[in-house]
């Protein structure tokens, strides 16, 4: 796991595509992180960034990593 420390400003939808490069994950970055609840953070928040496996429809396997 990665822990990512915002900036003033951030938003959390944003520090997902950064890292992810896609917002699909958006949910599970949520879940690992129940009490973030504002949609812009304030600076030094702690963002836990989860190990995330996707499965895709063709059946390969995507590994998401920074």
């Amino acid at each position: 796991m990665v822990t990512y420390i915002t900036k003033e400003g951030n938003v959390l939808d944003w520090i997902v595509w950064r890292h992810y490069g896609t917002i699909l994950v958006l949910e599970k970055v949520i879940e690992a992180n129940p009490k973030i609840t504002d949609e812009r953070l304030a600076a030094g928040i702690e963002v836990k960034l989860p190990y995330i496996e996707i499965i895709l429809k063709n059946g390969s396997e995507v590994r998401l990593w920074n």
